[in-house]
């Protein structure tokens, strides 16, 4: 089983049948204009806008059976991140006491050391929800099981351009005027002040704070956990091989951060396009500008990005160790809307999953839809099914039950695993 996790976050949806499931007879207004080509794998075909993943697929598995009711992004998020639904009606709307997402179950069953946070969130912001996100938190596990978020833009509707680098956690920066012997001073002194408030300690609200105190002196006074989050220690090569974008250098990000330790890597897929009227957090949520932005962006970052981190995480042997899973919280609508550009709208009913790494198979297609990628007609699977694969993979057993911060005892998932996957 894999020690460790990113998952790559399409954030907005993936269409899979511009991906992964392409369906070249299907007709027209329901095809777009890409033709599958030929993998690795023999028998195998993706979409030609995906050059370097055709040569990876004997690296990965593509599951072409996802499926689920929702139709909401908030809803439809909560659910793929966390693998427990808050609902089937569309008006429900996730909470902060949901289901946890898989890096806080992770950093309560397998934490990593303490100088470093045990789940990341980067980029921080998530389509349509702000942070902590609902979708994204430590839920019933607490907020001490939040992930730590990697800042970027506070505002959709302000966010300022890509600039070619993806700035460090503000929250690891000391002031100017304060060294790392004069702020454990500090934390000396406050300890020895809440020595004497012991009996008020016994607050849950209270020994939540302290936790949060104690892992955020930690992480700032860490050496390691300041190294892990540099990009500048990466070489110009391998900088230009993830791509000098937004969705390369989170990717880039992620590999450091797993390779110094960090258990479970949240990557936020965003691109920055320009001259489209769809923010970089909306980007996979391409109801217009649908084919423009897969020609001249999303795809071609998509394929180098993603091949780069597979690649790299091969020749470095943490591919054997690592889960990989990549999806968006639904896939888009076989027919073509009239937008500007086409479009595609929201489609939970039938979407692609691509799995690879430590617990998985590799070169396997699993799972079947019809003849427009609109239905699963063979092996469907729920987001629960793919939590409790995921949990298996990491060597989890997926009926493992935790205790919520009220001491109730709660299953982590109530999928089946995904047996053709595991290895």
């Amino acid at each position: 089983p894999a020690s460790n996790c990113i998952f790559m976050f399409l954030n907005g949806g993936q269409a899979q049948i511009d991906t992964f499931d392409m369906k070249p007879d299907a007709p027209d207004g329901i095809r777009g204009p890409y033709r599958p080509i030929a993998t690795r794998v023999a028998g195998t075909r993706i979409c030609e806008k995906l050059p370097r993943l055709a040569t990876l697929t004997d690296k990965y598995s593509i599951l072409r059976s996802a499926s689920h009711p929702l139709s909401a992004h908030n809803s439809s998020a909560a659910y793929v991140l966390s693998g427990h639904t808050p609902g089937t009606d569309a008006s429900i709307r996730p909470t902060p006491m949901d289901h946890p997402t898989y890096g806080s179950v992770l950093s309560r069953i397998k934490p990593a050391a303490a100088s470093l946070p045990s789940s990341v969130l980067t980029p921080r912001l998530l389509f349509d929800m702000g942070f902590p996100t609902p979708s994204a938190g430590g839920g019933w596990l607490g907020r001490r099981h939040d992930p730590f978020p990697v800042a970027r833009n506070r505002m959709m509707s302000k966010a300022p351009a890509w600039n070619g680098k993806l700035p460090g956690p503000r929250s690891l920066v000391l002031p100017a005027e304060i060294s790392h012997d004069r702020l454990a001073s500090r934390r000396h002194l406050l300890g020895t002040l809440d020595a004497e408030f012991s009996a008020a300690r016994d607050a849950a609200a209270t020994r939540t704070l302290q936790a949060h105190q104690d892992k955020a002196l930690n992480l700032i006074l860490s050496p390691e956990c300041q190294a892990a989050f540099d990009l500048s220690r990466e070489s110009a090569a391998t900088h230009d091989r993830y791509g000098r974008f937004e969705m390369g250098q989170v990717l880039l990000l992620a590999r450091r951060l797993i390779e110094s330790g960090v258990r479970f890597v949240t990557a936020n897929a965003v691109s920055n396009p320009k001259n489209t009227r769809l923010s970089s957090f909306q980007i996979w949520d391409t109801h217009f500008d649908h084919f423009r932005l897969y020609n001249e962006t999303l795809l071609p970052e998509f394929d180098q990005a993603l091949s780069a981190l597979l690649e790299d995480l091969d020749s470095r042997g943490l591919l054997d160790e690592t889960l990989v899973i990549v999806m968006g919280e639904m896939g888009r609508t076989p027919k073509i809307n009239k937008a500007k550009d086409g479009g595609r709208d929201h489609w939970g009913r039938a979407y692609s999953v691509l799995w690879a790494g430590g617990g998985v198979r590799e070169g396997l297609v699993h799972g079947a839809t019809d003849k427009h990628a609109a239905s699963v007609i063979h092996a469907k699977v729920s987001p629960d099914d793919i939590a409790a694969t995921l949990y298996e993979a990491l060597g989890i057993p997926h009926g493992t039950v935790i205790n919520d911060i009220a001491g109730r005892p709660r299953h982590i998932t109530d999928g089946t695993p995904i047996d053709a996957l595991l290895s």
